[in-house]
């Protein structure tokens, strides 16, 4: 089948373009590249390099202007991918899947083979990776500026085959630059980057649609908005269905009392609706690909119509009226939560987010401390109202195992014992807090980062022991009494809190020094 594809394809092509694909690869080749990737290549992807090893560097780009790689270009471009999949500070970009679950929600995998470049860092690729619901071999698009991936096809030949009947169409535009090197563009738009075309298109190609239905169902929702909404979705939109098509959704303090107009917006992944006036969040039960939801500064009290929400993961309620928080032991997949300043009291059911890895959270009394320090899966925390908690409360932290980053705020401790068996823990923050002995941070064999905001830490001297510690935030003073003994090996670079002119000169002098022997 995937021969026939071609071969119609090509005959497409031809009445539109001079010949600009290569020549075939040869299995060796292909075998090569498969053996360093260490994949096995689907068998539609096989066939179209053993038909054409990409296209002529002036080419039009088979792929609506986008460049078909050649196995050399391929590999190239992967051995790039493949540096950044490896590092740990890839997992904190967002990255979102459209649909939801089908593409794993990363900014890198080794295993998203690229077969066209923008040549700034974007791409088509085939996804050898898929999430639960995707499909092996599924055409996407991925790369430095794509943060919301799509499946553009379940399979190349689909891909093909939907290049093939744009043309047969006519639904595209030549660009031409010189005399001797023409591209074109997907749509009626002149030099349109399909990369930012797929967002408005009706996706996976192929997959039966009524783009004209679609649009109808937008304007007569859009008829029956009140002035006020009218005016936010012209804002943001060129037009309803845009709207209604939106991935990210920024609706801070717009005086919002009332978001059933919502409803339509069944694709957004991030939604935004801090510091607005909303007590019923009915209208998001449908919105099931939800990843990221903001209600920090409404009256919102009942959090039952987003159980629903089974594929949120960021979920921030500060300052809200939340009383009940057994809604969200329904949320498997939930990974940040913010409780900051909520009426509620009993944290017991966030010891079934078993997936928990980050959560800001108001203290008031040790049982409270006591269910937190039961989140296993914990790997970032952030306390904060801690004034009547005492030393003995926090002995339960030994459970946290997976801890990596932990903020303290307004607390008052006699020693930090209670952090002994953190030895994962990397960052520690204290604010607004008073530290007599702070002897124990020595022992934390992986700390490397600490920050005393408006902190006072009695021995603070100590911290020269530490083999691990790389980098210190503190006052003036704090830094100006660690600078000399910890001999250059500890980053100064942020002061916390107002420094003189003449400290402000000794610090920067320090820098300096350290920027030259560096």
């Amino acid at each position: 089948m995937i021969l026939s594809v071609i071969k119609h394809l090509k005959e497409e092509l031809n009445q539109h373009f001079q010949p600009f694909l290569n020549p075939p690869a040869t299995v060796k080749e292909i075998e090569e590249v498969e053996k360093e990737m260490n994949i096995t290549f689907p068998e539609d992807l096989r066939i179209l390099y053993l038909t054409h090893n990409g296209e002529k560097e002036l080419g039009p780009g088979l792929f609506f202007g986008l460049p078909f790689l050649s196995l050399e270009e391929m590999i190239r471009e992967w051995r790039t991918w493949k540096e950044i999949a490896c590092d740990d500070w890839q997992a904190e970009i967002d990255a979102y899947s459209v649909p939801p679950v089908w593409i794993k929600e990363k900014y890198a995998n080794l295993y998203w083979i690229p077969i066209s470049s923008d040549g700034g860092g974007n791409h088509i690729g085939i996804d050898l990776d898929p999430d639960k619901e995707g499909k092996v071999g599924q055409v996407i698009n991925f790369g430095a500026d794509e943060e919301v991936k799509y499946v553009i096809a379940y399979h190349l030949k689909d891909f093909l085959i939907h290049i093939t009947n744009t043309l047969k169409e006519g639904f595209y535009t030549i660009d031409e630059y010189e005399e001797d090197f023409i591209s074109w563009s997907y749509g009626e738009e002149e030099e349109l980057h399909f990369l930012d075309a797929i967002r408005s298109m009706a996706l996976p190609v192929l997959k039966p649609q009524s783009p004209k239905h679609d649009q109808e169902h937008a304007d007569l929702w859009f008829s029956q908005l009140d002035d006020h909404w009218t005016s936010i979705v012209q804002e943001i939109a060129e037009n309803p269905q845009n709207f209604s098509r939106m991935k990210k959704l920024l609706l801070i303090n717009e005086d919002l009392s009332e978001i059933k107009p919502l409803v339509i917006c069944s694709d957004v992944r991030e939604l935004i609706l801090s510091a607005n006036r909303i007590e019923d969040l009915t209208p998001l039960q449908q919105m099931v690909s939800l990843k990221k939801l903001y209600l920090g500064g409404n009256p919102i009290q009942d959090l039952k119509p987003i159980v629903q929400l089974r594929n949120l993961q960021n979920l921030h309620l500060a300052d809200t009226k939340v009383i009940d928080l057994q809604p969200l032991a329904d949320l498997s997949f939930l990974k940040e939560l913010d409780i900051t300043d909520i009426p509620a009291v009993d944290y017991h059911p966030l010891q079934y987010c078993k997936n928990l890895e980050i959560l800001k959270v108001t203290i008031s009394n040790a049982e409270q401390l006591k269910n937190v320090s039961n989140i296993g899966s914990l790997k970032k925390l952030h306390l904060q109202g801690l004034k009547n908690i005492k030393e003995e409360d926090l002995q339960p932290f030994a459970n946290l195992k997976k801890l990596k980053s932990l903020t303290i705020e307004n607390i008052y401790l006699e020693n930090l014992n209670f952090l002994r068996a953190q030895n994962k823990l990397q960052t520690l923050i204290f604010k607004d807090s008073v530290i007599q002995d702070g002897s124990a941070l020595v022992q934390l064999g992986r700390l490397s980062e600490l920050e005393l905001s408006g902190t006072s830490m009695t021995n603070i001297e100590v911290m020269v022991r530490s083999a691990s510690l790389n980098k210190f935030a503190g006052s003036f003073a704090q830094f100006h009494l660690l600078k000399d003994l910890c001999k250059g090996k500890v980053d100064f670079s942020k002061i916390v809190g107002e420094m003189s002119e003449e400290e402000e000169k000794v610090w920067s002098d320090y820098l300096d020094q350290q920027w030259e022997t560096s």
